[in-house]
């Protein structure tokens, strides 16, 4: 048995295409390799303006929530929401969404500003609460019986400023090192 192969232009340029595929493949992989190094070495470079800035968010956040939810908004909320509160919370789905969202505040509106005035970051924060309080709140008053408007009006308001307020408290941190550092 005898096997011929037969070779044609067309061939030659199915075996050029891929070999331009494999080199663009390369190059990709590559340059994410190089660009994950980058990052690396600039987490490693800010490692103190990071900490101090994530710190600034975690205390503003929870202490003018702890304020909000504790004495402010208190009544408001065992009023209105009193059939739908448990008797004891659970304490790690709250605290799992405090450590995340302030480490999305942190990359979304003080890493995105980190060479912008305060404004900026206060502006991208107000955003950010406002999109991600509003698909909690919306949501809420459309499929929990109970959920009152005036509830999802005052914590979607209230969702925007606190984040507004952590994302310039976290520019402000990341600044406070950054001068330290240029003196």
């Amino acid at each position: 048995m005898r096997i011929t192969l037969i070779y044609h232009s067309s061939d030659a340029l199915i075996v050029q295409h891929l070999r331009i595929h494999i080199f663009k493949s390369l190059a990709s992989a590559i340059c994410l390799f190089t660009g994950i190094g980058s990052m690396l070495s600039n987490i490693i470079r800010f490692a103190k303006n990071i900490v101090v800035s994530l710190i600034a968010i975690f205390v503003c956040f929870g202490v003018l929530d702890f304020l909000w939810l504790g004495v402010i908004a208190d009544g408001w909320y065992q009023s209105e929401m009193a059939p739908l509160l448990r008797s004891q919370f659970i304490t790690w789905p709250w605290v799992v969404f405090y450590l995340m969202y302030g480490c999305v505040v942190f990359v979304l509106a003080v890493v995105a500003n980190r060479d912008k005035s305060l404004l900026y970051a206060g502006i991208d924060g107000a955003l950010l609460g406002l999109a991600s309080y509003g698909a909690y709140n919306l949501t809420a008053y459309s499929i929990i019986e109970g959920f009152t408007l005036f509830i999802m009006l005052i914590d979607w308001a209230w969702g925007t400023c606190l984040t507004s307020a952590s994302a310039m408290a976290g520019w402000l941190g990341f600044q406070l090192v950054k001068g330290k550092s240029s003196e």
